[in-house]
């Protein structure tokens, strides 16, 4: 039956053994439980897809720090790009299960080169993401220095700022061109009201030299 915690859970209790309970396979909570340890699919812009996040806290969408990012979203959306996300997720479950997190690298770090391409720059938030370079930032020497003084930084930020919101401010100072991909890697620290949030966000661009390159 439904409860506050979950209300979506459909588990049926054995009227002759009170302890023993017959789970609803897609919305029971041990079925929410095991989509939640599926690692969340980034969409490359802070914000991730979050398997069984619907049924256990009301949406699918979570912030780099694992919370519930609740968003007004157009009543319809265009068929196609509804079946493009399907398959994003569809080929994200697949991906898992046949080759666990370094499939999911892997898939991420095609994904990002997607995004270079298309927008000229991609953007990564928490140690599994994978940069534009194809690295996860927890294995990009660049990435692991650049976010150790992004949070040196951060936790002398103490003045709290009353309304003044959510701000990425980015450390022009730490920029640089990372020598293993040749992309212009920058990084920047988000705070709400003044204090930081811990997100620590890197941002990869194609240098000059590679642009050239490409002619």
């Amino acid at each position: 039956m439904s409860t506050p915690e979950n209300p979506f859970d459909q588990t049926i209790w054995d009227p002759f053994d009170p302890e023993y309970a017959i789970e609803d396979t897609m919305h029971g909570s041990g079925a929410v439980i095991d989509m939640l340890q599926i690692p969340a699919m980034p969409y490359g812009n802070g914000t991730y897809y979050q398997f069984g996040g619907y049924y256990a806290f009301g949406t699918n969408t979570v912030d780099a720090n694992g919370q519930p990012v609740y968003e007004i979203r157009p009543p319809s959306l265009g068929t196609l790009q509804l079946e493009r996300e399907i398959q994003a997720q569809t080929e994200w479950l697949h991906v898992f299960h046949r080759d666990g997190d370094a499939g999911l690298a892997r898939l991420e770090a095609e994904r990002q080169q997607q995004r270079l391409k298309k927008n000229g720059f991609t953007q990564a938030f928490k140690d599994s993401d994978v940069c534009g370079g194809g690295k996860r930032l927890d294995d990009c020497e660049s990435a692991i220095e650049m976010r150790a003084v992004a949070q040196d930084y951060a936790d002398k930020q103490t003045t709290e700022k009353l309304d003044v919101g959510t701000i990425m401010s980015e450390l022009s100072w730490l920029s640089r061109k990372c020598g293993s991909c040749a992309l212009n890697c920058s990084v920047a620290v988000q705070t709400d009201d003044g204090r930081p949030t811990g997100i620590k966000r890197i941002t990869n661009t194609k240098s000059f030299e590679a642009d050239l390159s490409d002619q």
